[in-house]
């Protein structure tokens, strides 16, 4: 795919979704020379450190590409969960996480564990872009979007092979659980923003996470297409009536099942006389 393919694509899922803020194009980087030329490191622009979050949420709002080396980071867990270390063994003991946010040390070793992590030393850093600007093809797309547009997107990733989400949710790491996994199973996920990505990267309260990986956008796209002539689309019709008006195979399926799907003849509206 070119990059102004992908850019254009990108513009076309922005748009449909009705989003506030653009989609993050990410990209791993492994050699020196993937680092984009025009591309912001903050502690050689900025002259100080980010948290991936606060790095994320530039990007889509203030459409900055950024480029963090292991340097640039002000939180660590991105650190561990981008392999840009080895798995500490005081993360791997839990003592990360006892006794702030976790009731034992069990428990904490537990999470520390399970927390997903790219292998150590085969990435050495990450840049973010705006997908509608981004100068390269991403690895994978995450965006901070609502309810409805989580529901759109699945029906859409319905669409393409019919197969549900199935993904490892926290309450922890939002950034390494919208972008890890994705990055090792090349497939969609979905994440919670943190109290760190609320905090401090100005998530909202009814946001959630939404990866794609980047080679799913043109089927992305057409499925956008293709439901929107099937009434699938956006926006949405509402129907606030009993017996609503029921899709075809809705109907159909019903009917097989031995559901009376008729609609029922008028009755006679009966009013208090209060």
């Amino acid at each position: 795919m070119k990059i102004s393919e992908f850019n254009n694509l990108a513009i076309e899922l922005e748009n449909w979704l009705r989003m506030r803020f653009h989609p993050v194009a990410v990209k791993m980087l492994k050699k020196d020379d993937e680092i984009p030329t025009e591309t912001i490191v903050p502690t050689r622009d900025w002259k100080h450190k980010y948290a991936l979050c606060q790095a994320i949420a530039r990007a889509q709002r203030n459409e900055e590409t950024i480029t963090m080396l292991i340097n640039d980071h002000w939180c660590f867990e991105p650190v561990v969960g981008l392999g840009l270390v080895e798995y500490p063994q005081n993360f791997k003991d839990g003592n990360h996480r006892y006794p702030d946010s976790v009731r034992n040390l069990k428990a904490a070793a537990e999470w520390g564990k399970n927390m997903p992590r790219l292998p150590f030393g085969e990435y050495k850093g990450i840049t973010l872009a705006p997908t509608n600007k981004c100068k390269f093809v991403p690895d994978i797309i995450v965006m901070h979007v609502n309810g409805l547009m989580a529901t759109m997107l699945m029906i859409i990733k319905n669409w393409i092979d019919g197969k549900d989400i199935q993904c490892q949710i926290s309450g922890h790491a939002a950034c390494v659980y919208a972008i890890v996994p994705s990055i090792l199973n090349k497939r969609c996920h979905l994440a919670l923003p943190c109290q760190g990505d609320r905090r401090v990267a100005l998530a909202q309260d009814d946001e959630i996470i939404f990866t794609i990986p980047s080679d799913l956008l043109p089927d992305f796209i057409q499925g956008i297409k293709y439901l929107q002539k099937k009434e699938w689309g956006l926006p949405i019709k509402m129907e606030m009536k009993e017996e609503y008006t029921l899709k075809p195979k809705y109907k159909k399926e019903g009917e097989n099942l031995g559901l009376d799907l008729n609609i029922s003849p008028p009755r006679e509206q009966k009013y208090s006389k209060y």
